[in-house]
């Protein structure tokens, strides 16, 4: 009896042990299984999520900086009569546009002079070192553009600016007759060219650079989402490069690229107008900036973390004055802007430069 119960143990522990390990490789096969599946799931999404992923996003740095002063002129070989001073900073988010006359002071080579004296002297390079030295801040590259040349440019944005025009023109320039009532204008390359010169605001020269300094900033505000675009941004460059006498070259153009498309992409404006403030000699030839408005270019053009060139104590700082209140009391007299300021005031030759009238 003791027998066949153990013999019945024996057989009853064989097989739930055989029935045991039997469960217990199955469970871990379908254990084994289901993390397998799990794994190439998980890897799938990965792979899946990589090809789909944004890029890193890009965030511009000061090397990114680039200057330019650029003249307007209506055709080769002539005089210009407006300069813009274009700081583009994608790390502040930022392109800056200050208008500057040709009759602007400077003084380089411990003598006094201007813009347009200095072009004569020895052209927009020229100029551009003189300037550059004068506030203390790079200009990195310059160019020239004429009513032509604007025109190809702006093809690439739309053609025609639509323009609300705040002030009545009347008057000359360079034998041309200017007539534009206020209201909605469309401009083309020379319409544009003719505003930023005209010479017969109340406010001067100073209202004249600073209505400039807001047409244009429209224009490259309106043209910044070109960049978005492929093969509008490689046109446009490949125009700019083609069609215009300047020193900018296709890598300068290349590096900037993602840096343009940053720019076009921000929700609030990119492109500030930087006001002027300055006085006339007194022979209403020679525009003195003041000392507020040299300390603020040197801010805003100037290296990174390089103090500013022109500094003045607590106090001295004025606020720029929009173009909407304009200087009192300049009363700059109405004349063809195609005449030389330096031709009728009485400059010696450009081989001997003379000392500059003080301001008025």
């Amino acid at each position: 009896m003791k027998r066949d119960f153990r013999d019945w143990l024996l057989g009853f522990s064989t097989s739930f042990g055989i029935t045991f390990l039997g469960m217990m490789v199955v469970l871990g096969t379908v254990c084994f299984v289901s993390y397998s599946r799990a794994q190439n799931r998980e890897q799938e999404r990965m792979e899946a999520a990589a090809l789909h992923r944004e890029p890193d996003t890009y965030l511009p740095g000061a090397e990114d900086r680039l200057t330019l002063l650029v003249a307007g002129r209506d055709g080769e070989g002539e005089e210009p009569d407006t300069y813009l001073l274009l700081g583009f900073f994608p790390d502040r988010g930022k392109i800056a546009l200050c208008v500057l006359p040709a009759s602007t002071y400077l003084e380089y080579g411990g003598q006094g002079s201007t813009l347009g004296r200095l072009w004569q002297q020895g052209g927009l390079r020229y100029a551009k070192k003189g300037l550059g030295d004068y506030l203390g801040i790079p200009i990195h590259r310059c160019a020239t553009v004429g009513p032509k040349e604007l025109d190809a440019l702006m093809a690439w944005s739309g053609g025609l600016l639509e323009y609300d025009l705040t002030a009545e023109i009347e008057g000359e320039r360079k034998g041309r007759r200017l007539s534009m009532s206020r209201g909605r204008w469309q401009l083309d390359g020379q319409r544009i060219l003719d505003l930023a010169a005209y010479s017969g605001y109340k406010g001067g020269e100073r209202e004249r650079c600073d209505r400039a300094a807001l047409l244009l900033s429209q224009l490259v505000s309106r043209t910044l989402p070109v960049f978005l675009e492929e093969e509008k941004g490689k046109g446009f460059t490949e125009t700019a490069l083609e069609v215009l006498d300047t020193d900018l070259s296709a890598a300068d153009c290349l590096q900037r690229k993602q840096a343009l498309e940053f720019l076009a992409r921000l929700e609030l404006p990119a492109v500030s107008a930087v006001f002027l403030e300055g006085s006339l000699s007194r022979n209403y030839t020679v525009y003195h900036l003041t000392g507020d408005c040299k300390a603020r270019l040197g801010e805003i053009y100037g290296d990174p973390g390089t103090a500013p060139k022109w500094q003045f104590s607590a106090g001295e700082e004025e606020k720029a004055v929009p173009v909407e209140e304009p200087v009192q009391e300049e009363k700059k007299p109405l004349r063809d802007s195609g005449t030389s300021a330096l031709q009728d005031s009485g400059w010696p030759p450009m081989q001997e430069p003379g000392a500059l009238v003080p301001p008025g």
